[in-house]
């Protein structure tokens, strides 16, 4: 199977989703995505809480953990900022690569971040030194050349122009990361396709973007400006939202089963997911 690296300079885009547990990592497998990502959002979301560096490390490698065991496709872990300070990004590293995930995004938000979707709750981004320390510590501990290191900058989404964003940028690429993220929540696709063509004038160092927000660009247009890897970040927490209200409350408006089966997947095709036909073969290999 590829790796994060082999996606990044791969000849066409390649799609990762966004996943918090090892069902839907399964599921979006089958669908055939080239890659998983451990979303910060998704995570805090399905424990019920902001995406506001809330939980830690342990809480990460757990989801990680067990979402290695049960998939083939490369995983790219959400790392926030990184931590409180550099050293705490090379325990991220390190753990991280120990989990068998393939590559770390670091962002250069400051440090308890705050999901950038969340309006006038943090305005400023981390000192550059302070960030290009973070990305130098990653790149010196990580145990294999081959665990990718992303910068993602978020330069535009705090509204600091164009200009900010590619000096940031280049500012990270000389780190020697392997891949820029340009991270954008307008809804204009515009501010994305421009940092590209200004990127690609004189950078070789691919770039990665998170269509949230600008969801109408075409994969087309993303691959054609150059971007090389795209997350679709949170479409799986929002589908399963979505998916339980819908459901619970078809089976609350009348207490019966039978009103929502039409919802609901059989029984079998859980079955299949979790692999009984393995364990019953296993058994009855090795159970004596």
């Amino acid at each position: 199977m590829p790796d994060i690296l082999d996606l990044l300079h791969g000849e066409k885009a390649a799609v990762i989703v966004g996943v918090h547990t090892a069902m839907g990592a399964k599921i979006a497998e089958e669908a055939g995505v080239d890659g998983l990502w451990i979303s910060s959002f998704e995570v805090h979301a399905a424990a019920r809480l902001p995406d506001a560096d809330i939980l830690g490390t342990q809480d990460y490698l757990e989801i990680a953990n067990r979402i290695v065991d049960r998939v083939q496709s490369p995983v790219l872990v959400d790392g926030n900022a990184g931590g409180g300070n550099a050293i705490n990004t090379i325990r991220l590293v390190r753990e991280f690569h120990k989990a068998g995930t393939s590559g770390i995004c670091l962002e250069d938000n400051v440090f308890p971040k705050r999901c950038t979707f969340y309006d006038g709750m943090q305005d400023d981004i981390e000192k550059e030194s302070t960030f290009c320390g973070k990305l130098d510590a990653a790149l010196d501990s990580r145990p294999d050349d081959r665990f990718a290191v992303i910068a993602r900058t978020e330069a535009l989404t705090k509204g600091l122009g164009m200009d900010v964003a590619l000096a940031r940028c280049h500012a990270y690429a000389e780190r020697g990361v392997d891949a820029i993220l340009i991270h954008h929540k307008g809804n204009d696709k515009e501010s994305v396709l421009e940092f590209a063509e200004k990127w690609r004038t004189d950078h070789q160092t691919p770039l990665v973007c998170v269509p949230t927000t600008y969801g109408h660009v075409s994969y087309d247009e993303l691959n054609d400006a150059g971007f090389r890897l795209i997350i679709m970040a949170n479409a799986g927490i929002r589908a399963q939202v979505q998916a339980l209200q819908q459901t619970m409350g078809g089976l609350m408006a009348h207490k019966r089963l039978a009103d929502v089966e039409d919802q609901l997947v059989p029984m079998s095709e859980i079955f299949r997911l979790v692999y009984v036909d393995e364990l019953r073969a296993n058994e009855d290999r090795y159970v004596r």
